[in-house]
């Protein structure tokens, strides 16, 4: 189709007849659809600057440009020395928990140390004192042992020498006692003896008007029956 438009006007034909066949080149959207609005269709050489914007546009779109860079990078900047100074703030404070926890951990093990030395010390002389308290009670435990055994041995035997004595003499006087009681005894029971006879002579002869009948028919009952 003929619209009387030249290709060599055209926004790339330069490039393309520098390029050859070797690429193809995009025309500008925006000159493409300049071209294509009916009102301009026929109208031929299109300067190619009316697809392009103003200087003043231009000049504006790279200060957005530039401030938008400038925003990022002061944002990011920002950004990094917050997180650099958070990193350092916290590595300090970090560095401070360490330390202080080192510090409190070789504080709380010295004090633990020492503690320790002073229990070992302390139980060391409490043993070596118990030790020397026991040995001298020991000593003085087998001195009394000793002293009480010898006492005790004294005592037993003046206590035996004592009752042997006491024993001889009271052996000594139950014996005389006994033999005293034994001839009063039998001085006692032949004087009874003596007395029974006396009576039994008095009662016999008392009774022997009685007796002497009875003893006879006795003795005849008895040879009888």
């Amino acid at each position: 189709m003929n619209n009387g438009i030249d290709l060599d006007d055209l926004p790339g034909a330069q490039a393309r007849a520098r390029a050859g066949r070797r690429a193809l080149v995009k025309p500008k959207p925006v000159l493409q659809g300049r071209i294509h609005r009916p009102e301009i269709r026929r109208i031929p050489n299109l300067p190619e600057a009316w697809g392009e914007p103003s200087r003043i546009a231009t000049f504006f779109r790279s200060c957005a440009e530039y401030l938008v860079v400038a925003l990022k990078f002061t944002l990011l900047l920002s950004l990094g020395a917050a997180t650099v100074v958070g990193i350092i703030f916290g590595g300090y404070l970090l560095l401070e928990a360490v330390v202080t926890w080192a510090f409190d951990a070789a504080v709380g093990l010295l004090e633990w140390l020492l503690s320790g030395i002073q229990f070992l010390a302390k139980s060391a002389i409490e043993f070596v004192i118990a030790l020397l308290v026991g040995a001298v009670e020991f000593i003085f435990a087998a001195i009394a042992w000793v002293v009480g055994s010898i006492i005790n041995a004294i005592i037993d035997l003046f206590v035996f020498l004592v009752e042997s004595i006491i024993g001889l003499i009271a052996g000594i006087l139950t014996f005389i006692f006994d033999a005293i009681v034994s001839i009063i005894g039998f001085i006692l029971e032949i004087l009874l003896g003596l007395l029974i006879i006396v009576a039994i002579a008095c009662l016999v002869s008392l009774l022997s008007p009685i007796l002497f009948p009875l003893a006879l028919l006795y003795f005849v009952y008895i040879s009888i029956f």
